[in-house]
């Protein structure tokens, strides 16, 4: 009875906290759009507050605010500072649902179709196990690339981390506890190849944004931006993972010996079908895709193709494949509605101009800068002021610099580089995100302190990369 009555007043006051943090971040998105209002009042034309929309999105974010809340937010103080009818305001979101910033929203979208359709007929299963047994899991230094390489080219098929995670760990589990590879370790080899395989990816929606907005290829960007950092990463990675495997956290760190089971659990014949299927269709994709430099468009006719072709393969009626098709979309129904979002916003900025008075009043000090040290301070700006998904992080980066960018004639694979620093450095740091914690929390690991050192050390790793590549670049 004493322990619940102890109990009862934290639980209360962590309520009582909640509930004060929720009515801040209301008084703060009320006093925001009180002031838009009034300060509509007062501009026209050409106007340094169009910026003001983002701020208030990167505030809101940064403050805790639902990421779709903050930026209907900063739509309606844009809407507010541009002072238009309702009438007007809809026909701007109306516009908004044809732009290509909504096109990579879809694109998401459907990278989860796929994800569910390969989840459901084992092929994603089948891949992981397909890639283990070439690269064999009979010495620890063998597994650890299979364990890594798999990771990396699950995310490169599903377009997403945490997915990627979720169907690797039951395979890669029993493996690492057979080898006595640390809890520690195996969430590290699961989140640094899966990172790796990010940066390179076709058709995930943050890459997709980067080649779109930079103008890059993605020959180009694969060798002279996405490709290097893989590289670096998962060379630096790989040895920070051996380092760490000698030096376990505790004595929990290692898995029981309940751990050690036959993983090999049987799959249907059709999974190998499936698997093949993606394989085939994501290669031949890829290079009509190069040959034809095609644009963002194609990616949402890729995915479609690579999703019916892989569950056909399966022998999944049709109608099955679309409904894993829609139930994978639906997953990620939030992120659409949040690109549409987004693409208004921008067009209400775009039309209080703000970038022809940044181009004016500060074009001389940032030509002052040089081509190297803008990108620089951009590229810190994306990496350390700018928060939320990373796609749109990128279109967001490439709206407030890119005009400037382009007037001092930065090189379309040194942008691909900032923008790529921008949406993905913090994938390592200084802070743990989702994409950190998560593979800890498939491989029941605690080491939450390693997994964050260990990350400073990638970060490192990739800022030097950065950096290189913009000097060379630029």
């Amino acid at each position: 009875m004493s322990e619940v009555k102890q109990e009862r007043p934290a639980s209360e006051d962590r309520t009582r906290r909640a509930a004060t943090l929720t009515k801040a971040r209301g008084g703060l998105v009320a006093a925001v759009l009180l002031a838009s209002l009034l300060i509509g009042f007062t501009v026209d034309g050409p106007t340094l507050w169009g910026l003001a929309p983002i701020a208030i999105y990167a505030v809101l974010v940064l403050v805790g605010l639902d990421i779709m809340l903050a930026s209907v937010a900063a739509l309606v103080s844009g809407f507010l500072l541009l002072h238009i009818d309702p009438i007007d305001a809809a026909g701007m979101l109306g516009d908004a649902l044809g732009t290509e910033i909504v096109e990579i929203g879809l694109i998401i979208m459907l990278g989860a179709g796929l994800g569910e359709v390969l989840t459901r007929t084992k092929g994603a299963t089948h891949l992981v196990r397909m890639i283990v047994d070439r690269f064999g899991v009979d010495t620890a230094i063998r597994a650890q690339l299979s364990i890594m390489i798999a990771s990396a080219v699950l995310v490169i098929a599903l377009g997403t981390l945490i997915g990627a995670f979720a169907i690797a760990a039951p395979i890669v589990i029993p493996i690492a506890a057979r080898l006595r590879f640390t809890k520690s370790g195996t969430a590290l080899m699961m989140f640094i190849g899966g990172a790796c395989g990010m940066f390179v990816a076709p058709f995930v929606g943050s890459m997709v944004a980067i080649r779109e907005y930079s103008g890059i290829s993605y020959p180009e960007y694969v060798l002279t931006a996405g490709g290097p950092l893989a590289i670096v990463c998962f060379a630096v990675g790989f040895a920070v993972i051996r380092y760490c495997q000698r030096r376990p956290v505790s004595d929990d760190d290692f898995y029981d010996d309940s751990d050690i089971t036959d993983s090999t659990e049987e799959l249907p014949k059709t999974a190998r079908h499936s698997t093949i299927a993606f394989l085939l269709t994501f290669s031949v994709l890829v290079v009509y895709g190069v040959i034809t430099r095609a644009g963002t468009s194609f990616a949402v006719v890729a995915l479609i193709v690579m999703a019916v072709a892989t569950g056909v393969a399966a022998r999944m009626p049709v109608n099955d494949v679309l409904k894993a098709i829609y139930t994978g979309c639906g997953k990620l129904v939030d992120m659409f509605l949040l690109f549409w979002m987004l693409a208004a916003l921008l067009a209400v900025v775009e039309e209080l101009r703000p970038y022809d008075v940044l181009l004016e009043r500060f074009g001389d000090d940032l030509k002052a800068l040089g081509v190297f040290g803008f990108l620089v301070v951009v590229a810190l700006i994306g990496w350390l002021g700018i928060s939320g998904a990373s796609a749109a992080q990128v279109i967001v980066i490439d709206r407030v610099f890119g005009p400037t960018a382009a007037a001092l004639g930065v090189p379309v694979s040194a942008w691909a580089v900032v923008l790529l620093c921008s949406c993905q450095a913090d994938t390592f740091g200084p802070f743990p995100g989702p994409n950190m914690i998560s593979p800890m929390a498939f491989a029941r690991s605690t080491a939450l302190k390693r997994m964050i050192y260990c990350g400073w050390i990638l970060l490192s790793a990739s800022l030097v990369v950065y950096v290189v590549q913009l000097a060379v670049l630029s």
